[in-house]
């Protein structure tokens, strides 16, 4: 199948007629229902069905529709790297991060970074890990801070650090706490990622007092007495108060990486990513 049989079956199936899928290729309306006729040719079989003079997708047309969209995803995106890449690639570094680290370890760490390259432009935004990928995939953002390892495509895995896990809860008064102690009629679920994964390491949380999706809302329920939960140190200490924080015994820890792709894009001019 040619790209412009493509592009006229596709106009006619997102626009519905095909003087409209004319319109929007900005062709006459008979340059239109050639082409159509000419893929159809080329494929071997029927795309629409002459109705009532309406165009009826066939189900192999239907078939073709769903990979079709697919592709022009895939188009939209090239043409978004493109847009991207042609910046200038020196002015500035993009940095994504999880929400939970955009509220805490980020700021601190963005600050000491600008005290050794004062002239750089940086922008930050966060996302959940799945969505920091992608706009690394298209160059959306240059390097991504989370909280567990990604192996996909191009995309490079660096372990900064291992960060410590702590229980929060506000009613605990107890000191350090094991695992299988947590009362789970109060367990607050953080949510399907990483921590999740490695909380099930230790134990299975049968049963939940609430579910939510972001390390900040766990911290914000057990705030307000609403149950308990485990997450990681900097979300704790940057929302809730030190007698709600407690170490768990033995000792849990996340790894902290940093993504990147594996094309090293050029550094900014006196900056140097440590």
């Amino acid at each position: 199948m040619k790209l412009r049989h493509l592009e006229i079956f596709y106009a006619v199936m997102t626009c519905g007629s095909l003087s409209r899928a004319a319109e929007a290729l900005n062709i006459s309306q008979p340059a239109a229902s050639k082409a159509l006729k000419s893929a159809e040719m080329k494929l071997g079989f029927t795309l629409f069905q002459r109705v009532r003079g309406k165009l009826l997708p066939t189900s192999e047309a239907i078939t073709l529709f769903e990979k079709a969209q697919s592709i022009y995803q895939d188009l939209d995106n090239l043409r978004l790297l493109a847009d991207n890449l042609a910046r200038d690639p020196r002015a500035k570094i993009t940095l994504g991060c999880l929400p939970s680290l955009g509220l805490s370890l980020v700021p601190e760490l963005v600050t000491d970074f600008y005290q050794q390259n004062s002239n750089l432009v940086m922008t930050l935004t966060t996302e959940h890990t799945e969505t920091l990928v992608k706009k690394l995939d298209l160059r959306e953002i240059d390097l991504a801070l989370t909280l567990q390892p990604v192996q996909q495509g191009e995309i490079l895995t660096t372990l900064i650090a291992e960060v410590p896990l702590v229980y929060i809860d506000r009613h605990y008064r107890q000191g350090a706490v094991e695992i299988d102690q947590i009362d789970q009629q109060r367990w607050i679920s953080p949510g399907p990622h990483s921590l999740s994964a490695t909380i099930a390491t230790r134990r299975d949380f049968s049963t939940t007092r609430l579910n939510v999706q972001t390390y900040y809302m766990a911290t914000e329920f057990v705030k307000r007495g609403m149950g308990c939960s485990i997450t990681d140190i900097f979300s704790a200490q940057h929302n809730l108060a030190p007698e709600m924080i407690h170490p768990i015994t033995p000792p849990m820890a996340i790894n902290l990486c940093l993504l990147r792709r594996a094309r090293r894009f050029p550094e900014p001019d006196g900056a140097k990513v440590r």
